[in-house]
């Protein structure tokens, strides 16, 4: 297998996806559009190659480009519903491939790679396909850290004047804890290496913004009117 055939991988997801819509997410509304999965998608081969970057295995060359493959296409089915959207994709990828013989020949292994798409989502699964166990991890890391904060925010009202108080609360109260609650679903030692370095992220943000609001903790969640009375 070449290389190439991830740029095939490539071409079909955002041919596939071109012009389509999301229609049940509503929280993130960046995520309605058919460009979230190609983004996402990408994001989390970038995190299956470092996983194996860091990683000390025995993958063949071939078995590395198809996990990054696999990677590539791992969501496509996700255009179309949330629930089962892991053997929507497999479906799709094995129709793409059945009508180009020609990549499925380059791929060769087509059963393992429709076999990565279609278990991914099965997180809480043991299974002892290195493989499957680095695209799983690498589709956990993806939006954890950074990214989460903004996420994290679009649960609050923005109007409200306490809005940097509810987010702190929500980062202390939920956002650590959803890393720890991946943390448990990790099955490389590599994946867990750069959780924690999220989790860290995290935290110092949430201390960062607690600094940022100090003094303010006598309003905890009320208002100015409820400790000062109204004028």
């Amino acid at each position: 297998m070449e290389e190439a055939i991830l740029e095939e991988g490539k071409k079909f997801l955002v041919s596939y996806l071109r012009g389509r819509t999301i229609n049940y997410e509503t929280i993130h509304p960046w995520r309605n559009s058919w460009e979230f999965v190609v983004l996402h998608s990408l994001r989390v081969e970038g995190y299956v190659k470092k996983l194996l970057n860091i990683e000390s295995h025995q993958l063949s060359y071939e078995e590395v480009l198809l996990t990054r493959l696999a990677a590539i296409l791992h969501d496509i089915g996700r255009i179309h519903i949330r629930e089962n959207h892991a053997t929507l994709g497999r479906n799709i990828v094995e129709q793409w491939l059945g009508e180009h013989k020609h990549i499925a020949n380059e791929v060769q292994k087509v059963d393992r790679l429709l076999y990565l798409i279609e278990k991914h989502s099965d997180k809480e699964a043991e299974d002892d396909d290195y493989c499957l166990k680095i695209l799983q991890d690498a589709d956990i890391l993806d939006e954890i850290g950074a990214m989460s904060i903004f996420m994290t925010s679009n649960w609050i009202d923005k109007n409200n004047p306490y809005f940097f108080r509810l987010l702190s609360n929500r980062i202390e109260g939920f956002e650590v804890n959803f890393c720890n609650e991946g943390f448990k679903l990790l099955k490389t030692e590599s994946a867990k290496k750069i959780m924690d370095e999220k989790k860290k992220f995290i935290t110092d943000f949430s201390n960062g913004l607690k600094e940022e609001l100090y003094g303010t903790e006598i309003f905890g969640q009320g208002t100015i009117e409820e400790y000062f009375g109204h004028h």
